[in-house]
């Protein structure tokens, strides 16, 4: 009999997926980002989006307890096309952390070789993550069952970074007298209603999506009407907790106009290690841990993405030749279109004036196709919920029918404010605004009408036509 996954192990399981150290210093720069406004904004959006999403998906997982996950919850509701739409979301979406990650991960490596400058430089980021991201992908074609040991890493990776930066903030100014460089009050903790804090929001949304990943578990556990709600509460309160602590950390010690969304942990760790009479050599392990980490994570998820979708969808979407899967099980001729996708989107975002524009482009396109996938989801979960008022659900986020749906319904508008909050224009002179108005808005009706085209082009070919 196999062991039940119990409440702390899927605490620890959502922390892990959920948490991201970079997310502090995005949130809180003043450039890109909500300044201390992200304080009470982590709290906030994890009542109203994670937590409701999370019993969403909990509630949807029990129902329909099959491999496929948000494939197969949005085909029970509108059919094969918005399944495959949705696979199709996820995967496009993958693109852009892909990118974002890697610009991250050089940010990192420069600090680990002890020249932050390099962290600065365009080619050096531009080049080496290229170099790097075809090197993994070809890894990845060999099979991936050796990066499994990067799970854990890629874990304490993020979570043990902000315990220090936390616990070193609060010691430097507590015991050390250090002067904080913010001051908390009522009215510098309301998020500053500009440009800039609205493309935040969907930051904020994206650092706390992946409620569908551990909701495939319900089955799998003792009590799981009881046992996944209270993870659910659990995991947000200490998620939140991370995000909040570590924004107050990071903001006593640089201010938030001079945080940038790339560097901003890693300067802030540097000069609380200072203040503290601790050498530049411990920024340096901090650096590597937070870039082994991050390495990891892209071992292990650049060819998971790529399954799934190639994996779910109805047989014939795509052709053959990227349909084909290896010894390893691996269809590899797709993951090196991956490769150069990904390639096309770091090429192009060079264009921008810094690395911390290009890397603030970047988040907020991964944050804006991230959250398209639940807007398909939170609107399956409505409709299932009106059509199937009596169907046997073994975990109910409500058992009453009308309140469940206004819960949805509550959700998906704070999904789809997410969304258009995430276009806003940021950039300092109108003909930046412009470009970047091109890759926000048409890069996500690229996404989208791609996905559409292919799906037209399928049911051409082959005269399929959805079941009613």
């Amino acid at each position: 009999m196999n062991k039940k996954i119990g409440l702390w192990d899927l605490v620890f399981m959502n922390v892990s997926a959920l948490f991201g150290i970079r997310w502090i210093a995005k949130s809180t720069a003043s450039s890109f980002g909500l300044g201390l406004g992200a304080i009470p904004a982590w709290f906030i959006f994890a009542f109203i989006f994670f937590v409701p999403a999370s019993l969403i998906c909990a509630e949807l997982a029990s129902t329909y307890p099959r491999d496929g996950g948000l494939y197969e919850w949005v085909k029970e509701a509108y059919g094969e096309k918005s399944g495959f739409m949705v696979s199709w979301l996820n995967w496009t979406s993958k693109l852009f952390w892909y990118s974002s990650f890697l610009t991250f991960l050089m940010v990192n490596v420069a600090y680990v070789l002890g020249k932050p400058e390099l962290a600065g430089n365009k080619i050096f980021v531009l080049v080496c993550s290229l170099v790097i991201f075809w090197v993994l992908s070809a890894i990845s074609t060999k099979g991936m069952s050796f990066a499994k040991i990067f799970t854990n890493i890629g874990a304490l990776g993020s979570t043990v970074p902000t315990i220090l930066l936390i616990a070193m903030a609060f010691i430097a100014v507590i015991a050390f007298g250090y002067k904080p460089a913010s001051t908390y009050t009522v009215s510098t903790l309301m998020p500053k209603l500009n440009m800039d804090s609205l493309v935040a929001i969907s930051a904020v949304m994206f650092g706390l999506s992946g409620a569908e990943t551990t909701a495939n578990f319900v089955t799998e556990m003792d009590k799981p009407e009881v046992t996944f709600p209270k993870a659910i509460m659990i995991s947000a309160a200490l998620v939140a907790g991370l995000y909040v602590l570590g924004s107050i950390a990071i903001t006593m010690i640089v201010p938030t106009d001079q945080i940038t969304a790339s560097e901003g942990v890693l300067v802030a760790l540097d000069q609380v290690a200072v203040a503290l009479g601790i050498g530049h050599w411990f920024i340096r392990i901090v650096a590597f841990g937070i870039a082994l980490s991050v390495f990891g994570a892209i071992i292990l998820y650049i060819a998971s993405p790529i399954k799934m979708l190639f994996g779910s969808v109805k047989k014939g979407v795509f052709s053959d030749s990227f349909t084909k899967v290896n010894d390893h099980n691996i269809p590899v001729k797709a993951v090196y279109l991956q490769a150069i996708i990904v390639s096309a989107i770091l090429l192009i975002t060079t264009l921008l004036p810094s690395v911390d524009a290009i890397y603030n482009v970047l988040v907020t396109m991964t944050a804006l196709t991230a959250l398209f996938p639940y807007v398909l989801l939170f609107k399956s979960y409505i409709k299932l919920r009106k059509t199937r008022p009596n169907e046997k659900r073994p975990y109910e986020m409500s058992k009453n029918n009308g309140k469940a749906i206004a819960i949805a319904n509550m959700v998906l508008i704070v999904c789809i404010i997410g969304i258009v909050c995430s276009a806003a224009p940021v950039m300092p002179s109108l003909g930046e605004n412009i470009w970047y108005e091109v890759q926000m808005i048409g890069g996500g009706l690229i996404v989208i009408f791609a996905g559409l085209l292919i799906w037209k082009r399928f049911t051409k070919r082959t005269g399929f036509k959805e079941s009613s």
